[in-house]
């Protein structure tokens, strides 16, 4: 494709060196400035048609090192992204530990505090009903007054 381009602007330069070269002898344009115009023409478009031909495939080749310095500072960075979020989690994780450690001991210390939390999520119930264990852990359960209430509702 780049050789068809290059080719286009050569083209063009000799067709314009020759439309400036070919006019009527008689014409008001002098023959030095016909021939001035016929070789700069035909100069600026063998340079841009070289340009084309040598220039686009070096341009090619420094975008694509370009798209790779991209590429790689993109994963790069991703890597480092992944890196700092484990480091979080774990931190993260360390200090959740430590304070179900924390947790642990208190209630081992001071077994009245998870009576008090059990009096705490009793208050926060309503319209529930609460089974607690017998000697043998096994819940009492009262379904046949349930099932008198949901009668008498209806």
């Amino acid at each position: 494709m780049t050789i068809i381009i290059a080719g286009f602007f050569a083209l063009l330069g000799i067709a314009l060196a020759i439309c400036f070269m070919g006019g009527e002898q008689d014409s008001s344009v002098p023959i030095k400035l016909r021939a001035m115009l016929s070789v700069s023409s035909l100069a600026l478009f063998l340079g841009l048609s070289a340009a084309v031909a040598f220039g686009y495939p070096q341009y090619k080749v420094w975008e694509q090192s370009k798209a790779g310095e991209a590429a790689l500072a993109k994963a790069t960075q991703d890597r480092q992204i992944k890196v700092q979020e484990a480091e979080a989690e774990q931190e993260a994780a360390s200090k959740q530990a430590e304070a179900n450690r924390i947790l642990g001991e208190s209630i081992r210390q001071y077994p009245e505090a998870m009576e008090q939390k059990w009096v705490e999520a009793i208050e926060k119930t309503s319209n529930q009903v609460i089974y607690l264990p017998t000697e043998a852990s096994v819940p009492i359960t009262e379904s046949a007054r349930m099932a008198q209430k949901a009668k008498a509702e209806k």
